[in-house]
Formats: C-alpha cells, structure tokens, sequence
C-alpha cells in the first residue's frame, strides 16, 4: 500500500505540474488569438476571460496518464487486464480529443446554438463502444438488475447529468475546477481505504486531481484562464467517464451518485438562475458605462 500510494502521489504531481507549467502558455495563446469568453453572455463577470483551460487539462491528464502505462504502473489491476485498459484508454482519448475539436470550434465561432449537446451523447456512444459502461444496476433491498441494453441510456442519463452540473458551476469563476479536484482527491480516498487492488481508477483520478489544482492555482494567482461553455462539457465528461470506470460504480456509484447528483444539480440550478437575476442589472449598467466611454474616446 505504500509504494502504491507513493506511486499515485507522483503521479498526481506530475499531472500538476505540466498543466500548472501549461496554463500560461494556453492563456497567452488564448489571448493572442482572441479565443475569449463573452461577459454578455456569461454575466458573472465583467470582463472577457482567456478560454482552452480543457486544452490543459486534456494534454496534463492524458500525457500522465501514458507515462503510467509506460512504467508499467497496472500490470497488477485486479479489475482489469492491461490489455483492456490500453483499450479504455485510448477510446477516452479519442473521444475527449473529439470534444475538445468541437468545443474549440464551437468556442472560437461564438456558437450561441447547443448542438455540443449532440457531441456529448455521441461521446457516450463512443465510451459504450469502448467497454465504459453500466453493466449491472445494485437497487438496495432487492438485489442486483442485469441492464443488458438499457446500460446504454443509463449511460447517457449519467454523463449528461454530470456533465450540466459542471457546465454551471463554470460560470462561477473556479469553481468547477475546485469541485472536480476535491472530489476527485476524495474518489482516491475511497479507493485506496477500500484496500483493492483498482490502480488504475486510483491513478485515474489523483491524474485528474493534479490536473485541475495545476489550473486552479492559476486562478489564485491572478492568471485566470476558464474551460468555456463548451470546454467545461469536456472536463465534465472525463470526469463522469471516470466514475463509470472505476469498479465502485456498482456501489457509490449508482446508489450514492446517482442522487446526489441530482440534488446539486437542482442547488445549482436554482442559485444560478437567482444569481442571473441579480446580476443582469448590474452587467448591463457596466456595459452601457464601457460603451459610453468607448464612444468619448
């Protein structure tokens, strides 16, 4: 257990340190390039701010994640063969990379339309194609329900409801990051106490702990950087894609998530459409005080 948990500590590190060494170079280009949100839009703050911030994430976790493979960090899983999480692996990575293509391409052309909605239920398809799944359902007091087919929609239900929880906890400058690094860091908890051999879901996570505190900590440095409405649906989905993985799901997973997940998305909901309220008043008197100035100068 020590060495495996030194293992994950570095691990973990390693993902911190590339997305923190990454994220001034991601927000510089960001910058130049005017890949920037729009405040009209997003109305919790005033000022555009530099997207790509899932570009990070994507490239520190998944750049970690292959140094673990090479070092032959899950030869000993318990839950799976080498073989089929190589296979997991890379349809994460081509899925995540496919919706990080489209959410750059949604972002740069301002797309106010909500196809990337449509991206994330063929991002779901392409994780059931690559064995990420709901295979089993544990209903407490009953026993165990083989889903068979209906793991598919299963599936989609829970990638879509984790992924709108993030997406609305992005317009809340941080937090989502701060939500997905403190949860994660708690999945690795509950891993390594359950004392199993599951490496990989452990890694999984402490990858993508490291990752979000990397460009979290930018934040509290004053180089904000933000996933973007469409780049939070990317960090929500790898995020969701890891609580599927991970072998717990038949436990924690469905019976604990599930409605928890559920009850802070109707929290969120509703905080964000009282703070919309409270704040369009005061964006829109900002704005007109910054077009009137323009027009002076």
């Amino acid at each position: 257990m020590g060495s495996q948990a030194w293992t994950v500590f570095i691990l973990g590190l390693a993902a911190f340190a590339i997305a923190f060494c990454l994220t001034p170079l991601m927000r510089g280009f960001a910058v130049r390039k005017k890949i920037l949100s729009d405040p009209a839009k997003i109305k919790f703050y005033l000022t555009p701010r530099p997207l790509l911030g899932h570009v990070v994430l994507l490239t520190a976790f998944f750049v970690s994640l292959a140094v673990a493979f090479g070092l032959g960090v899950f030869k000993d899983e318990f839950y799976y063969s080498v073989a089929g999480l190589e296979r997991i692996s890379l349809g994460l990575f081509f899925t995540s990379l496919f919706l990080t293509i489209s959410s750059i391409y949604a972002d740069v052309r301002n797309d106010a339309s909500d196809l990337e909605w449509v991206y994330i239920i063929v991002g779901a398809l392409m994780l059931y194609f690559f064995g990420i799944r709901f295979i089993i359902l544990k209903i407490p007091f009953i026993g165990i329900l083989n889903l068979k087919y209906w793991g598919l929609p299963l599936l989609a239900l829970w990638v879509l409801l984790v992924v709108s929880i993030v997406e609305l906890l992005d317009f809340f400058e941080g937090l989502a990051g701060a939500v997905i690094a403190i949860v994660s860091l708690i999945f690795v908890g509950l891993h390594l106490a359950a004392g199993k051999n599951e490496l990989y879901a452990i890694v999984y996570f402490a990858l993508l702990f490291g990752a979000a505190a990397g460009i979290l900590l930018w934040q509290f440095l004053g180089r904000r950087i933000i996933y973007g409405k469409s780049g939070n649906k990317v960090v929500g989905f790898i995020f969701a894609a890891g609580t599927v993985i991970a072998h717990r799901k038949e436990d924690t997973g469905q019976f604990l998530l599930f409605p928890i997940a559920i009850l802070l998305f109707i929290i969120v909901v509703v905080n964000f459409l009282f703070l919309e309220q409270q704040l369009r008043p005061i964006s829109a008197k900002c704005r007109m005080n910054n077009q009137r100035q323009n027009e002076k100068v």
